[in-house]
């Protein structure tokens, strides 16, 4: 009895924690200036496999993470678990996202789930060399490396 009420309570905490990062993507998300038409912005542009978030590696997702940026401005993924989608602009090396969403299913192992979307929500600016992208919060940590499909 002790063991069921110990995974309804980790349940509960997974899905909070996901709550309170969709949150913080959708306020991140309300100052969002216009993009202009540069070189990073067509190098970016394709399906690129996420291979690091927030320092975790993706390797063992059961469904590999990947995010997919169109021309148009809108992306869509996987995050290991779930489905996301949104818009992105990008200003010079600088990116920002805005109206992202996921679907909300609970997996077996949230991690890579919850390191995705939350460097989702820190990335701000973009390195992009030769097939790989580094993403960097505002204080130039790298949060997310991308490796092109």
């Amino acid at each position: 009895n002790y063991r069921i009420n110990t995974q309804k309570h980790h349940k509960i905490m997974k899905k909070t924690l996901f709550s309170c990062i969709l949150t913080c993507l959708a306020l991140c998300a309300c100052n969002t200036p216009t993009a202009s038409n540069n070189n990073i912005a067509n190098d970016i542009i394709g399906e690129w496999c996420i291979i690091e978030a927030m320092g975790i590696s993706t390797e063992a997702a059961d469904t590999k993470p990947f995010i997919h940026f169109t021309d148009s401005g809108t992306i869509d993924g996987h995050t290991s678990v779930n489905t996301f989608f949104g818009q992105y602009t990008v200003n010079e090396d600088s990116i920002f996202f805005d109206q992202v969403g996921s679907t909300m299913r609970m997996g077996e192992d949230m991690e890579i789930e919850v390191a995705v979307m939350e460097a989702l929500g820190m990335c701000t600016t973009l390195d992009v060399q030769d097939s790989a992208i580094y993403a960097s919060d505002i204080f130039g940590n790298n949060v997310m490396v991308l490796k092109r499909q």
